[in-house]
């Protein structure tokens, strides 16, 4: 121990901790343990200057671990908060390895039963206090009582947590009916940012709202005016900004970013230069809002539109099924078929999106057509819970001609509700009761908070009413939609996947019965098929990567098939505009995507 305890001070004395290798949970990692850089960043990139972002709504939370408040937005690559770190640290380009940052190292069992973390002794927080064992357990126990459901779900598979010593703990893992979870040591290292025990005690973590907490990453905030705008200042003693994890980002002194109330005042606030970059979500927009933009034209502000490799985020409408209505499968297909997309695509959106036939779209994950080799062997192995044309075909995605000719999918929609009970009467849509007594007209709502998809919605509540069914399009601010989607308080919204290329125990998650009605939970469909569930619950298990694919593509042609959505777009581009006086950035790397806020840097002082 004594021992231990004088390497560890002479470490930090010296600052010549040795950097160990990465960790990977199928091969080995690509960078080895000499690396001094992740590849695509500029390891001389300038520090300096202030980046100037802006988001659409409102916030009233600096807290991004409780369900509480509206936390303000994330804008970095990997989506973490930009005051904390993790214990290691994900490269964009290797969707199974991590990177030490504050744990300088780990040693997993053969078997995943357990794992022993050695914290980094120069670690701290940003009032110089050392980051410690204790520190890890009492986030961990912390975020399982106070935090977000998605920690508990996680969690729940941590058996014990041993502290040895300051800088050393053992986590110990329940063993499950398919053994030990491969992958949850690594949802551990990624997703754990460690709190400051001594910080937190004696005060409500529920409660903390703008409060920021003792943070440890590259920055901490340093101004917040609620709802309006949130100020982080690099921290200049950041213990990791040497690492070779961390070498060439979080380059500006400070990152500013304001909120407004509409994506139209957003676009307005770039142009006039109020803030340095603008990411577009909006094809459309993207080919006609610039070209007659003045600073457009001077080359001011320079335009970007670049092709990746990574994963999309995937539009889709989905059905909240916990509301009876949708029970019946029949009429979720209906209204599939009622959607005119290439009709919006055409006349709103210039051709510009695409179509997902997949929650994993633009990427092997994808399913495709009819079940072949190890995923047919997995689906076979649930008997009759699947069809037989779930084996043979893709989900069915009707299609028109894109020029507002819908008859022929809307003959085959009120096909589908005729044989589901619904019938017209009186140019309304109800179900017969007998004896001359009829239901309530079908109806439904909209919830939106983005006035940028209502067209999207009115475009199907005008092909729902030559149905007969009433959908009510309804936009409300941030604040009450994130209340009443946390509180399942929906029958439709617009909710986009974000898959990553190593898919795993979030799928159990997105997917789980006991969390389709807990409050906060990304179970927003409501999802309780059992199958589907022991799909998604296999993926941690997966040995080898082609059986993850297998049961990737499984999981994702069954969900497909249930009809509780219907596909939007996706886009496999990024469109961004830049002040090009203010910032500047790497080669983009497609494989990697592009975050200007962890890669990009200020020319000259742009304060």
């Amino acid at each position: 121990m004594l021992v231990r305890i004088f390497v560890i001070f002479v470490s930090v004395l010296l600052c010549q901790v040795s950097f160990a290798g990465g960790v990977s949970r199928y091969g080995k990692p690509q960078l080895n343990s000499g690396f001094t850089n992740l590849p695509y960043v500029n390891p001389n990139a300038p520090k300096g200057g202030t980046l100037r972002l802006n988001a659409v709504g409102t916030f009233d939370s600096v807290n991004p671990f409780i369900v509480k408040g509206v936390a303000v937005s994330g804008f970095t690559s990997t989506f973490d908060p930009l005051t904390f770190d993790p214990l290691m640290k994900r490269s964009p380009g290797e969707p199974f390895s991590l990177y030490p940052l504050i744990a300088e190292k780990v040693d997993i069992a053969p078997d995943a039963s357990k794992m022993t973390i050695f914290i980094d002794p120069r670690a701290r927080f940003h009032d110089g206090s050392p980051i410690t064992a204790q520190d890890v357990k009492f986030t961990i126990e912390l975020l399982i009582e106070k935090g977000w459901p998605r920690y508990r779900y996680f969690f729940s598979k941590i058996k014990d947590i041993q502290v040895n010593d300051a800088l050393t703990l053992v986590i110990s893992f329940n063993e499950e009916e398919q053994g030990y979870d491969p992958e949850i040591p690594f949802t551990v290292l990624s997703s754990v940012k460690p709190l400051s025990q001594k910080s937190l005690e004696g005060k409500d973590f529920t409660q903390t709202g703008l409060t920021p907490l003792l943070g440890s990453g590259a920055y901490r905030i340093a101004e917040v005016d609620q709802g309006r705008s949130i100020t982080y200042e690099r921290v200049k003693d950041y213990w990791a900004a040497d690492l070779p994890t961390m070498v060439g980002q979080n380059n500006f002194d400070k990152v500013r970013i304001d909120y407004y109330k509409n994506a139209a005042m957003q676009f307005q606030a770039f142009l006039s230069g109020d803030s340095d970059c603008y990411f577009e979500t909006d094809p459309n927009h993207w080919e006609t809002a610039y070209v007659s933009a003045k600073a457009v034209k001077s080359g001011k502000i320079k335009l970007f539109k670049v092709a990746h490799q990574r994963p999309v985020a995937v539009k889709t409408i989905i059905f909240n099924m916990r509301r009876p209505i949708f029970e019946d499968r029949r009429l979720r297909i209906a209204l599939t078929y009622a959607f005119d997309f290439e009709t919006l695509n055409k006349m709103i959106f210039n051709d510009s999106l695409m179509r997902p036939t997949s929650l994993f779209a633009n990427t092997k994950l994808a399913y495709q057509g009819r079940a072949e080799g190890k995923e047919r062997e997995i689906l076979l192995g649930f008997g009759d819970k699947i069809s037989a044309d779930c084996l043979e075909t893709a989900a069915i995605l009707p299609q028109t001609k894109g020029d507002g000719d819908q008859r022929e999918n809307l003959t085959k929609a009120d096909a589908l509700l005729k044989e589901a009970g619904w019938i017209v009467v009186n140019g309304k849509r109800v179900q017969d009761q007998g004896g001359g007594i009829y239901s309530k007209p079908l109806s439904f709502e909209f919830l939106l908070k983005d006035q940028k998809l209502e067209k999207i919605a009115l475009s199907l509540k005008n092909s729902l009413a030559k149905l007969g069914i009433v959908l009510t399009v309804r936009l409300v601010d941030t604040t009450q939609y994130e209340a009443r989607t946390s509180n399942r308080d929906f029958d439709m919204i617009i909710h986009t996947w974000s898959n990553s290329l190593s898919p795993g125990s979030e799928q159990g998650y997105f997917f789980s019965a006991k969390n389709a009605d807990i409050e906060g939970s990304t179970n927003y469909i409501g999802s309780k098929d059992e199958v589907v569930e022991e799909l998604a619950k296999r993926l941690p298990f997966c040995r080898d990567y082609e059986t993850l694919t297998a049961t990737v593509h499984a999981l994702d042609r069954l969900v497909m098939h249930q009809y509780w959505l219907i596909p939007l777009s996706y886009d496999p581009w990024r469109y961004f505009a830049i002040w090009v006086d203010r910032v500047d950035f790497p080669i983009i790397d497609p494989t990697v995507g592009f975050s200007i806020i962890d890669y990009g840097w200020a020319k000259n002082d742009n304060s």
